[in-house]
């Protein structure tokens, strides 16, 4: 009985992402067509349209769904570089305060781990592990600090390498400390991306790391991009700025997270 709920619950994951990466082609889509591709019933379909509606995926229209384009807006790193840039400074330097001399650390993503790569560069003995194509070329020709850069294809946007050899080459790499940037930050959602590869990256730095830091200014919470990287439970310290709302920082600390003010 069980093996038959299982077999049925992994069909309707494989229905959303269908009808997600549907929608994100083609932006709008009908009932009947998604019954007569899916091979299931129009009921089905309105079911799971409704529950996608509820991630907020979509928005259900008469007859079909119209695909939720916010959660997957991404500007580029040049874009985002000029944004929020004091609470970013602030952040990198509270995060910096944790990074001493012969760690083992894991760097992501992002315009305010950029700003803590620049801050680090006195450290000794240092190792970072990155997929980050821009920390490696703040980080180049500093001696006392050795980089290990992932494999993988480059995402323009992100400046981030994804894909399988990405993943693969951090088989068997483990930190002292994991710094990663977010799209979104919901307690309900979890860490969230508008990019399904980079998240599956970002993950593997996560379960390879002892300790897990994020780092997320204030415009970052109450909002859900595409895909999850992972759930609040799995973080340990959470770096933002004091313009973040004081119950969402309560609830963290309800949780046993560290918070930390810049």
């Amino acid at each position: 009985m069980e093996q038959v709920r299982k077999q049925r619950r992994m069909r309707s994951l494989e229905r959303y992402q269908f009808i997600i990466d549907y929608l994100k082609n083609h932006k709008i889509v009908d009932v009947s067509f998604l019954s007569s591709e899916l091979e299931v019933s129009e009921v089905t379909v309105r079911k799971d349209l409704e529950k996608l509606e509820r991630d907020n995926f979509l928005v259900r229209s008469h007859g079909g769904a119209i695909l939720n384009e916010n959660l997957f807006l991404e500007p580029s790193f040049l874009e985002k570089e000029d944004r929020f840039t004091d609470e970013k400074s602030g952040i990198a330097s509270e995060a910096a305060k944790l990074i001493h001399d012969g760690m083992v650390i894991a760097l992501s993503t992002g315009t305010t781990v950029s700003r803590l790569t620049r801050s680090i560069k006195d450290r000794n003995s240092l190792t970072v592990v990155t997929n980050a194509i821009n920390v490696v070329t703040d980080l180049m020709g500093i001696d006392s600090i050795q980089v290990f850069l992932t494999g993988g294809s480059v995402r323009p946007n992100t400046f981030a390498l994804i894909g399988e050899t990405a993943e693969k080459s951090l088989d068997g790499i483990y930190t002292d400390y994991v710094f990663f940037g977010i799209n979104g930050f919901s307690m309900d959602e979890g860490l969230t991306t508008p990019s399904m590869e980079e998240a599956r990256v970002v993950r593997k730095l996560i379960e390879n790391a002892k300790h897990v830091v994020v780092l997320a200014d204030h415009s970052k919470f109450g909002k859900v991009a595409f895909y999850r990287i992972v759930p609040i439970d799995q973080i340990h310290t959470v770096i933002t700025d004091r313009k973040t709302p004081t119950e969402e920082l309560e609830k963290l600390r309800e949780k046993g997270i560290q918070v930390i003010i810049a």
